[in-house]
This record gives C-alpha cells, sequence and structure tokens, in this order.
C-alpha cells in the first residue's frame, strides 16, 4: 500500500489529540500509522490474512476509521469489482474523511499549539493532514505539553514545582508526560501532606485530633478530606466547646458570686440580731434608768413639797412676828 494511503486509527489519531485540557491533561499516546499490509505479516493482532485483494480490504477494515470500515464492509459483501473499487478509490477517500474527521475531533480537547496546527492542516486539503497526523503534530504536542507542565508549575506547591521544574529541565515528551499523568499527583499529595502537618503546630484540641487521624491513615483521599472539610468540622466543633466552657465559667463565677452574697446576708442577718440584743439591752437599761430616776424626782418632789412647806412656815411666822411687832408699837 502507498504512503499516501496510509490508514491513520481513530483510537490512535484520539491518543494523540484527546486532550490537553484545563493545562494538565496531555495526549496519551504516540501517533503513528498503521503500517501498510503486507502478505504473510501477523497485522492487527497476530491474525495472520492472505496475500489477495479482499486480505487487504479485511486489513484496512480492522486497521480503519469509521468511514474506512463502513466502505471495507460493503466491498467485503460485494463482488471482486467492488473490492478492486474499494481499493483503487474508495480507501484513500475514506481514509482522507477519518483523518480529517480524527482532527476535527481533536479540536475540542487539544492544546492551543495542537489547535494552531490541526487548523493549518485541515486549510492545506488532504495531503497537509495526511502529513500532520504522520508526524508534523510532534512539535505541537510538545509545546502543548510544556505549557501544561509549566501552568501546573505555576499554582503547585513546593513539591510539585521540583517535580514540574525537573521535567522541564529534561525537556523530553516522556518527562513531561510521565509529570502530567502521574508525577504531578505523587507531588501534590506530598504537599497536601506537609501542610496538613503545618496546621498541626497551632491546631486547637479538634483540628489535632482530626489532623493527626488523617495522617495517621495516611491516603490521599484522608488527607484530602482533611483539607476540604475535616477540618472547618473540627474548628466548629473547637468554637462550640469553647462557648460551652465559656458559659461554664460564667455559671461558675454566677455560682460564686451568689454565694459571696447568701454568706454576707447570714453574716448581716447575725450582725442585726446581735445589734437587736444590744438595742434590747440598752433599752432595759434605760429602763431601769428611767425608773432610777423616777424615784430619784419623787423623793425630790417630797423635798421641795417639805421645804415649801417648811419656807411657808417660816413666812406664816414671821408674818405673825410682824403682826405682833406691829402691836406692840400701837
Amino acid at each position: 500500500m502507498s504512503p499516501s494511503r496510509r490508514i491513520f486509527s481513530r483510537r490512535q489519531s484520539l491518543a494523540i489529540f484527546g486532550g490537553i485540557a484545563a493545562g494538565t491533561a496531555l495526549p496519551l499516546g504516540v501517533f503513528g500509522s498503521r503500517p501498510a499490509y503486507a502478505a504473510g505479516s501477523a497485522a492487527d493482532g497476530g491474525t495472520q490474512l492472505p496475500d489477495t485483494d479482499r486480505g487487504k480490504v479485511v486489513h484496512a477494515y480492522r486497521t480503519g476509521g469509521r468511514a474506512v470500515r463502513t466502505a471495507a464492509a460493503a466491498a467485503l459483501v460485494g463482488s471482486a469489482e467492488d473490492v478492486a473499487a474499494f481499493l483503487g478509490t474508495r480507501l484513500p477517500a475514506a481514509t482522507a474523511e477519518d483523518n480529517r474527521f480524527t482532527l476535527t475531533e481533536a479540536l475540542v480537547n487539544a492544546g492551543k499549539a495542537t489547535r494552531a496546527g490541526i487548523g493549518q492542516a485541515l486549510s492545506g486539503g488532504d495531503a497537509a493532514v495526511a502529513a500532520y497526523l504522520q508526524g508534523g503534530f510532534q512539535s505541537a504536542v510538545h509545546e502543548d505539553l510544556e505549557v501544561a507542565v509549566t501552568t501546573v508549575n505555576a499554582h503547585g506547591g513546593r513539591a510539585v514545582k521540583r517535580e514540574s521544574s525537573e521535567a522541564l529541565a529534561a525537556g523530553t515528551d516522556f518527562a513531561l508526560r510521565d509529570f502530567l499523568s502521574t508525577g504531578q499527583y505523587d507531588a501534590h499529595d506530598e504537599d497536601q501532606r506537609v501542610q496538613v502537618t503545618s496546621i498541626l503546630v497551632t491546631a486547637s484540641p479538634q483540628v489535632r485530633e482530626y489532623a493527626e487521624r488523617a495522617l495517621d491513615d495516611g491516603s490521599p483521599r484522608a488527607i484530602q478530606w482533611f483539607l476540604t472539610t475535616g477540618q472547618y468540622i473540627a474548628r466548629a466543633r473547637d468554637e462550640e466547646s469553647a462557648e460551652i466552657q465559656q458559659l461554664v465559667k460564667i455559671v461558675e463565677s454566677e455560682g460564686r458570686r451568689a454565694e459571696r452574697k447568701t454568706d454576707e446576708a447570714v453574716e448581716l442577718s447575725e450582725q442585726a440580731v446581735q445589734a437587736a440584743d444590744k438595742a434590747k439591752a440598752a433599752a432595759l437599761e434605760a429602763k431601769a434608768e428611767a425608773q432610777a430616776a423616777e424615784q430619784d424626782v419623787q423623793r425630790s418632789a417630797r423635798a421641795a413639797n417639805k421645804a415649801a412647806r417648811a419656807a411657808q412656815g417660816a413666812a406664816d411666822a414671821r408674818s405673825a412676828l410682824l403682826a405682833a411687832l406691829a402691836e406692840s408699837c400701837t
């Protein structure tokens, strides 16, 4: 089969152009055309085909895209003329159709450089499309791989930056693909474990418990859950516990305050009783003094009355004396 009739399987093509999306997806395989049919070779899974036109049609069916398989199936159920027509004209046309479809479908998830290359190939005709699929894509895919790794590097942690820098320094498609397919995730897991360990330094009780549980588990899923969900649940529980402890302290403080007030009330009551007792004693003493004074007043009154009577008697005596003197003078 001539080079212009090489058949590119849809699976192979999509493996190359099936996505450098969101800065991290990448082509998954090395694109290349299927080898031309050769009689006596173990083609397509090791099944030997006869060196006949129909054997070539079967080979095309097994390795071709949708258009090639449809045309090959129709030729296989037809006559020898149909088989000859397929190999002569329909196979190249169906192959070109499958190649254009492959590139068009790859546009959805391809990187920027790859999309530009696909656009140029589609504009250049069937020969340009075939040339692009045979190897013209490689420089564009390599550029997209480097862009993808650089994007991950810009947004990654320390381990991600370390591994991505090593991949970029290596500069091979294999190193770039390996980083994007596995290396970045291992490095990301390392960065997340470091992040959990950093949280432990100033962690509150519940956060510490959740973090240690995640580290003990050690799985990326447990670490990821702690960072995205667990730590916030733990913080909420710590805040709730702190609020309860604060309420307990307030209640205890109020209890101690009420106890002090009760003790003060008891003391004041005792002081009041003592004061009442003192007042009662003072009242009795005052009463006794009043009674004593009353007796003194009565004695004084009698003495005064006696004195008054004595004075009156003295006055009466004087008056009698004066009257007697007056009479004696007359």
